[in-house]
């Protein structure tokens, strides 16, 4: 199958599916499932253009998705689990029959990553057209969702799980002109490792609705909050629309890479020191701010990784010079990434748990102590990367020797979590001596005072 269907797990299934009943069928489709939700998992009451586009069908629409384990894997045979599946349905709809609970649609389609022969598919119609006598019955096994995956208008940037599924090479090939991926391939190299593991978060959405209006974002927290991850992958989405995507370390990168005529987006990650902050590259950004904006339009988008310090003495300097008349306030292009949801938490959690296929005993322990690890207030995505590629197989090790007591277990998650990384200790150790003093005098005062903005300050505590 062209695309990994299978490595997306029930939840995500639902997901890619109801992301993909949207971009085709229309805005109209909402989206329903993990709770009562009657057996829909997509539904609108609405005339849709679906299942072809040519031709407008009254509602009521309902969708049904079923996700079967391991459908596509080699020596699968998922026709059992996949009918299995289809009697426990019909059996809720008789169910919500007798109980009254039930309006008939006009049109029941059934999704499924599972592939489904012809004969299968003929069996799968009859038995729901038995419940379903007024319904118009539709079945798309993995092979149609494969063929609408591969006119997906727009689904990269609602979905962009959908890049970890299917060949990167050659959505890049399909995408652009090899002159423009030639230009993409240090943002490409970047994002390719994070694909994998990215779990798409309100803050994402949020940079998706600031570089729509301003053309320019900035993505402000401190270190290890996903920052540089939605940076990246929003550059690897325009990428799969056809833009180029600069990595941009430096105003003379943005100004030498500049194509008037093309779509691209620049990404400025760590534009002012990745392990030790750089005034001087700071200076410069500042200074050269006012015309880097200048280019930035519906076509050339910007995006920072950085506090929201450096953007504001950038607009200190330009209103000095009268140039900040057109900028917006920089509350409006900030975003500020660093809190998630328990919903976020568990995603994060689970796209690096299923990106590294791990064995029995680490699935079980992860399985066991989720809630302990989601609401760890040290929990950052980078953090869940350490946790479970580097202490987790050390902790499996511990616990198959038997040394360890459940008591014992949970402090070594907590304690795993929340040691510093080694990115954070790099960091440290590359700050001029007297800002490591600085910062270890504010650990050494009391927590309500912890607010000095100037070392002068922290001399008067």
């Amino acid at each position: 199958m062209r695309y990994k269907l299978d490595d997306l797990g029930a939840y995500q299934f639902e997901q890619l599916a109801q992301s993909l009943l949207k971009a085709h069928a229309g805005l109209a489709v909402e989206s329903w499932g993990r709770r009562s939700d009657y057996g829909r998992d997509a539904y609108t009451p609405n005339s849709l253009h679906f299942p072809s586009k040519d031709v407008e069908n009254s509602g009521p629409f309902l969708f049904q998705v079923k996700f079967v384990e391991e459908a596509n894997a080699a020596g699968a045979r998922p026709a059992g689990a996949l009918s299995d599946s289809v009697s426990k349905e019909i059996a809720c709809i008789k169910k919500r029959k007798t109980n009254s609970i039930w309006a008939e649609p006009s049109h029941f389609t059934f999704l499924t990553n599972s592939p489904i022969q012809a004969p299968l598919r003929e069996e799968i119609r009859e038995k729901f057209h038995s419940v379903l006598p007024n319904s118009t019955v539709i079945i798309f096994g993995g092979d149609d969702l494969c063929d609408l995956l591969d006119h997906p208008p727009g689904i990269y940037k609602s979905f962009p799980q959908l890049l970890s599924i299917r060949d990167l090479d050659a959505l890049i090939r399909s995408a652009l002109t090899s002159e423009s991926a030639a230009r993409s391939s240090a943002a490409v190299e970047i994002a390719r490792d994070l694909v994998p593991v990215f779990a798409p978060t309100s803050n994402y959405e949020k940079a998706w609705h600031v570089l729509r209006k301003h053309h320019f974002a900035v993505l402000e927290g401190p270190p290890e909050v996903g920052k540089s991850a939605i940076a990246w992958m929003i550059g690897l989405s325009q990428v799969g629309d056809g833009w180029e995507a600069i990595y941009c370390q430096r105003p003379s990168d943005f100004f030498e890479m500049y194509d008037p005529s093309g779509k691209q987006i620049f990404i400025a990650d760590d534009a002012f020191g990745r392990t030790e902050y750089d005034p001087t590259r700071a200076s410069k950004w500042e200074a050269e701010l006012d015309l880097v904006l200048h280019r930035v339009n519906s076509d050339h988008w910007l995006i920072w990784t950085s506090r929201k310090h450096i953007l504001e003495r950038a607009v200190q300097r330009m209103d000095v010079t009268g140039k900040a008349r057109s900028f917006p306030d920089p509350g409006a292009v900030l975003v500020d990434v660093r809190s998630l949801s328990v919903e976020e938490r568990a995603m994060v959690l689970f796209r690096h748990a299923r990106a590294a296929n791990l064995g029995q005993d680490a699935k079980e322990l992860i399985r066991r102590h989720a809630p302990q690890i989601i609401n760890n207030p040290d929990f950052t995505p980078e953090r869940m990367r350490r946790f479970v590629g580097e202490s987790l197989p050390a902790l499996v090790a511990k616990i198959r020797l038997g040394t360890l007591s459940q008591q014992e277990i949970s402090t070594k998650v907590d304690e795993a979590i929340k040691n510093p990384t080694r990115q954070m200790q790099l960091t440290f150790r590359g700050l001029p001596v007297a800002l490591k003093w600085y910062l270890i005098s504010m650990l050494e005062m009391p927590q309500d005072r912890r607010r000095p903005s100037r070392p002068e300050d922290l001399e008067k505590k």
